[in-house]
């Protein structure tokens, strides 16, 4: 009887030892408690990139729930992670969820990052969330490659340029001309240093003609103001005289042109003599019977002055014989 009572002690012992390493390997294996609240999100993303069921999700660094399952979705274009959250903490709509590594090879873990925008609601138990894709080291790696081929083309491209240098730029034929080139600009210079103190010493010798030139050029700008002065001083004194020679002038342009718009309408006897045809042709008779009279006096005084006024008297002898 004893014994039995002892064996039943020692069974119930280990049967509650048991039950309590049981309930420890689950709080250790999910690192929840048995006894904490939690909720389930579950998190949909491209590619888990070696995310192991029971991986940590973190917030900020710290722990705050547990990877539970994971599952393919359309066809294995994408995976579903169930994860649990302890209730105490609360994950806006707006914050990112990514896959991220603990140091350069250390496990994957759910990290959660925070927006600054507090105003949007917070997630629910049984909420799809969306995730965005984690780094790829093997997509990194085959870029790198590619950015390491393109250095070394571009390596190889300046290594041909500067053998294309070496052999055109730095020839011999080239370092000659440079040479060349540069014995000239020497020369050049020695002539520009020449030039230069030669203008210098003009300059010094004819400093006093230069500064008497330049006395001359300020006297005459000097005159050149008092004339200005003075002629705004005879505008300005004289312009009532000044506005009446305009007036006139505009008024004698006014009679001309007057006077020569009724030549052109026929008034007077200038206009008369221009459209009158017959008036015209008599005017005409006249200057010409005028001009014949002017060479009768001409001849007429050029015989008085040969022969004297004697002779304009006296009467042509006839000769009988002659006639007869």
């Amino acid at each position: 009887m004893n014994d039995s009572r002892i064996g039943l002690k020692v069974g119930f012992f280990v049967a509650v030892g048991l039950v309590l390493m049981a309930v420890l390997v689950l709080s250790f294996s999910r690192g929840l408690t048995l006894f904490e609240s939690t909720y389930k999100l579950r998190i949909v993303l491209p590619n888990s990139a070696g995310l192991k069921p029971t991986a940590d999700v973190m917030m900020s660094g710290v722990p705050i729930g547990k990877a539970s399952k994971l599952k393919l979705l359309h066809e294995g274009r994408s995976v579903e992670v169930t994860v649990s959250i302890l209730s105490e903490y609360k994950i806006h709509t707006n914050a990112l969820f990514t896959v991220d590594a603990l140091g350069f090879l250390g496990d994957q873990y759910i990290e959660v990052t925070p927006s600054t925008n507090s105003d949007a609601p917070f997630w629910k138990d049984g909420d799809e969330v969306l995730g965005q894709s984690p780094f790829n080291m093997q997509e990194a790696i085959h870029s790198v490659a590619g950015l390491m081929d393109q250095a070394k083309k571009a390596v190889s491209d300046l290594d041909h340029a500067i053998d294309t240098v070496n052999g055109t730029v730095l020839s011999g034929q080239s370092m000659s001309n440079l040479s060349l080139a540069v014995q000239n600009i020497d020369s050049m210079s020695a002539v520009a240093i020449k030039v230069a103190q030669g203008a210098d010493d003009l300059i010094r010798t004819n400093s006093p003609e230069f500064h008497v030139a330049v006395n001359n050029l300020r006297n005459f700008s000097d005159k050149l103001n008092q004339v200005a002065d003075h002629l705004d001083y005879l505008v300005i004194t004289n312009r009532p005289v000044l506005d009446e020679t305009m007036r006139n002038l505009r008024d004698t342009s006014a009679s001309f042109k007057q006077l020569a718009t009724d030549l052109e309408a026929g008034k007077g006897l200038a206009g008369a003599l221009l459209k009158d045809q017959e008036m015209k042709a008599q005017t005409e008779a006249l200057i010409s019977n005028a001009n014949a009279m002017a060479v009768e006096f001409s001849t007429f005084g050029s015989n008085l002055n040969q022969r004297g006024i004697w002779s304009m008297f006296k009467k042509p002898k006839h000769t009988e014989k002659k006639s007869n």
